[in-house]
């Protein structure tokens, strides 16, 4: 039966085929044997090696910073997030008076926490099995966050909420509220290199809505063309705090007023419940640096 089948398909080849394949005895054959077994020329069974990359990883640089981001999200009424973490942490010395009365005309609240962190925000970042609060209404617990390295100088956009397709929102100063398109909730963040094991940040909440469009942006020494929406950008409300390695930053609204700006920055009412969303910005590790000479 098999000689039978070959020769059948044999049959169905062209002429000037047929005829290469006479000459050529031993492709004839392996020809055959492929239509009547199956076979592969190439044996794809076998494990192929894993390819490593030639380049070390990229460490990063003597001058690097680095910061750690975490946003905690839990529902908008709860009381661990939105009173009760405020009461263990200092909010009075982060920053002078003037600017922390503004923060709070415009509904955000900030705070600094030192190396050990009390037992609320421990809680809020599971670093206690028990992560539910004793009015038990949020069992519900969502961490998420990510490392970014930079030098003095250096800026980061931290994103504060998701991408709102249409909001009203009124800006401060305004009297009337403006709708705005495709917003994103930014607290632009500079960082200052002090010493060894102390840095500042320089936080500016912005507004980023519209379309991306080629726009002048202000580089080191010239004005750049980059992709990017129009920018508002609430100066009023700039703060600058100093962090030691191991110290943190939290930063989100206030939980009686979700009529002021703050709101939008950290409340999402696009779920099935309302969320309220924490940063937490941690000075995890600097590298001292070393002068070449000594006095």
């Amino acid at each position: 039966m098999a000689v039978s089948s070959t020769v059948r398909v044999f049959s169905l080849l062209p002429c000037s085929m047929w005829q290469v394949i006479r000459q050529i005895p031993a492709l004839s054959i392996l020809f055959a044997l492929c239509f009547q077994g199956g076979c592969h020329i190439v044996d794809t069974h076998r494990e192929q090696s894993e390819s490593k990359s030639l380049l070390n990883p990229i460490q990063p640089g003597m001058e690097a910073v680095q910061i750690d981001i975490i946003y905690i999200e839990r529902d908008v009424d709860d009381p661990l997030l939105s009173s009760l973490v405020w009461d263990e942490v200092d909010t009075i010395g982060t920053v002078n008076l003037e600017t922390r009365s503004k923060l709070r005309h415009s509904g955000f609240r900030i705070g600094l926490v030192g190396l050990t962190p009390p037992r609320s925000l421990q809680r809020l970042l599971g670093i206690k099995h028990d992560i539910t609060d004793s009015a038990g209404t949020s069992r519900h617990n969502e961490m998420v966050g990510r490392t970014i390295h930079l030098r003095s100088g250096g800026e980061a956009e931290i994103l504060t909420s998701n991408i709102q397709p249409e909001v009203s929102i009124k800006l401060p100063g305004d009297s009337e509220p403006t709708v705005l398109y495709n917003a994103r909730y930014i607290l632009q963040t500079e960082l200052e290199r002090l010493q060894d094991g102390w840095i500042k940040l320089h936080i500016i909440p912005e507004i980023h809505h519209g379309s991306s469009e080629l726009r002048p942006i202000a580089g080191a020494s010239r004005w750049e063309l980059k992709p990017q929406q129009e920018i508002i950008s609430l100066r009023d409300l700039k703060f600058s705090v100093s962090l030691n390695v191991g110290e943190m930053l939290i930063v989100s609204s206030e939980s009686s007023e979700l009529d002021k700006i703050a709101s939008q920055f950290f409340v999402n009412h696009n779920g099935q419940r309302s969320q309220r969303r924490m940063v937490v910005i941690r000075l995890t590790d600097m590298k001292k640096i070393k002068p070449l000479y000594k006095n």
